[in-house]
């Protein structure tokens, strides 16, 4: 009975703690009839929504649009906007072009160009797989490039596995050659005497010595063939072991350089565009600004230690005896040269660039050279050429994301020409990750909210305690606590929850918020340990060969050297990049002090 119970909730709990979560925690508004009250209610059941995905998590995306005007937190008007900013521009025409370059499959020619040109040994094809899923990803998302780039890799395995066959196979003839030979010899050492073979019975004692020592030889020779079987055994484990080494570190590798690629630039995730969107909005009239470059300049370095780092870290783990072999046998150089071969053959198969090709490289170039010119910080770029504060990084982006939608697919000077654009509409439609952006709206729903209702103000309160607490270690738990966090959750509601509590550490503390915000930012991408952390994670763990506990040792290393990296970063360069000096503080809470004294009265 008791079981019967367990399966009916087992099959229901998704509907069951749907209803239950808004009654459990009803009293809370009733009680405090406060907007603070009412917006925490909210949070807290899109908090739960989210973490356990009791429904989808775009479903859960979009119940600000109703839950906030309800509770009278926020009005319709002020939510529905929010939905799509500049930022949901920003990260949709990325997501346009990411399509593009997947169309006509620029991806797959980067990657097997460059990998044509390292994959000399295991451990340089890795390093060069990790650097080409890393770059794509900075661009693409984390899933796609793991996507792309998952082929690749298992063509790679597939390679080493038919080494290691080969070897076997080999190395199984020769037992058997060795075992025909000894047979032989031990015929010869048995019977044969003048022609005949001794049957006679022993009657003296040499006989019987003699007789003593072809037994004695016969078992050697029986025990040298059962002790090279086994040492043959021994070699062909440890060979296969270290080919499913190889398997795992390289599939780790792939996933792992998504994630660490992601956090380079302002377009490699959804949680780098959502902070843009958030601080643009939340610290409007301050100095305090993220574009292309500076966030460049900031998580470049980031990402480029930690794609060493982690590098090294899967050759100790995964491919030891390779990456510590200096010099490089005969049997190494053939199997080098197998590799190569197979990785430019690959590449030679896919003929020469075509039109659309050489277009959508084109506007790869120009794209990523508008970003990085257009603002320089106090200097500007080529955005003075147009009204001041009219252009952005998302007019970039859209403007990119749709030439491959109006450029011809096929050169235009060719005889019976038709006109059919790269990318077709009606196939990026259903591409698009629209639930992406609709986590986008529902993060600047929250922020909004926290600031609208005073729940930021009430927040900041309660965490007075923090105050006189070391910058130093304020950061270091707050990357900690990020980065365990988004192990059960998605990144960007991870960061729509986050940020807006940050600011009011930040404010309770009277430190700049940039330095918690930011560096939160990066944290909420650092999800190595579990399957369901990541969809790259999901992606290689469910391409087999992979355990649990082999991503848990592999990924709890990987977070501990990003908290120490992101911590170096925030210390260090992140505050003479954004100017968090303790003047810039001091102007930073004068200016908010001065907004907020105006806006009462």
């Amino acid at each position: 009975m008791a079981n019967q119970a367990l399966v009916w909730i087992r099959l229901r709990w998704r509907l069951i703690t749907l209803i239950l979560i808004p009654l459990i925690f009803l009293p809370l508004p009733i009680i405090i009839n406060l907007p603070q009250a009412k917006c925490g209610y909210i949070v807290i059941i899109i908090t739960v929504y989210w973490i356990f995905e009791i429904i989808p998590l775009p479903v859960t995306s979009l119940l600000p649009l109703v839950f906030f005007p309800m509770a009278g937190v926020l009005k319709a008007e002020t939510v529905a906007p929010l939905y799509f900013t500049d930022i949901t521009a920003l990260f949709f025409g990325s997501l346009a072009f990411a399509h593009a370059i997947e169309s006509v499959n620029l991806h797959r020619r980067i990657a097997l160009f460059v990998l044509s040109l390292v994959g000399t040994s295991t451990k340089w094809t890795m390093a060069g797989l990790m650097g080409v899923t890393a770059f794509l990803s900075m661009w693409i998302s984390n899933t796609a490039s793991v996507s792309i780039m998952l082929p690749v890799s298992l063509a790679i395995i597939g390679e080493l596995q038919q080494q290691v066959t080969d070897l076997t196979d080999k190395n199984q003839v020769n037992q058997e050659a060795t075992t025909a030979v000894d047979e032989v010899i031990e015929l010869s050492e048995m019977g044969v005497s003048n022609g005949h073979t001794k049957t006679g019975v022993i009657l003296n004692a040499s006989e019987l010595e003699e007789q003593k020592t072809e037994v004695s030889v016969e078992v050697k020779t029986r025990f040298r063939q059962s002790r090279q079987r086994h040492d043959q055994l021994t070699v062909d484990r440890l060979r296969q072991k270290r080919f499913d080494d190889l398997r795992k570190g390289f599939l780790l590798s792939i996933a792992y350089a998504s994630t660490i690629g992601g956090l380079a630039t302002l377009v490699g995730t959804g949680t780098n565009v959502f902070v843009k969107g958030y601080i643009d909005e939340t610290y409007k009239g301050t100095a305090f600004r993220v574009n292309f470059l500076n966030f460049l300049l900031f998580g470049l370095p980031v990402g480029v230690i930690m794609l060493i780092l982690c590098w090294l870290w899967l050759q100790i783990l995964y491919n030891r005896i390779q990456f510590f072999k200096w010099r490089t046998d005969s049997k190494d150089r053939v199997s080098q040269g197998k590799l190569k071969a197979m990785l430019l053959k690959q590449y030679t198969d896919l003929g020469k660039p075509s039109w659309n090709e050489y277009c959508v490289g084109v506007v790869f170039i120009i794209m990523i050279l508008l970003w990085v010119t257009r603002d320089f910080g106090e200097t500007k770029g080529w955005s003075t050429i147009f009204l001041d504060e009219y252009m952005d990084d998302s007019t970039v982006a859209v403007f990119c994301g749709l030439l491959p939608l109006i450029l011809p697919n096929s050169n235009p000077f060719q005889k019976n020409w038709k006109y059919e654009s790269i990318v077709q509409w009606k196939v990026l439609v259903k591409s698009v990750s629209w639930d992406a952006l609709f986590l986008l709206g529902a993060g600047l729903s929250i922020a909004a909210a926290f600031r609208t209702s005073k729940l930021s103000d009430s927040v900041a309160q309660v965490l007075k305690f923090l105050d006189g607490i070391p910058n130093a270690a304020i950061i270091i738990l707050v990357i900690v606590i990020s980065g365990l966090f988004t192990e059960v959750t998605s990144n960007i509601s991870t960061a729509s929850i986050f940020l807006p509590i940050l600011d009011s550490v930040a404010r309770s503390s009277f430190i700049h918020p940039g330095l918690l915000v930011l560096p939160c930012t990066l944290a909420v991408s650092l999800a190595f340990m579990l399957p369901i952390a990541t969809p790259p994670n999901a992606i290689i763990f469910g391409s087999g060969g992979l355990r649990v506990i082999d991503m848990v040792k592999t990924g709890i290393v990987m977070n501990i050297l990003g908290f120490l990296v992101v911590f170096l970063a925030a210390t260090t360069w992140m505050p003479k990049i954004y100017g968090l000096d303790d003047r810039a503080t001091e102007i930073f809470y004068s200016i908010n002090i001065t907004t907020s004294t105006t806006a009462g009265q």
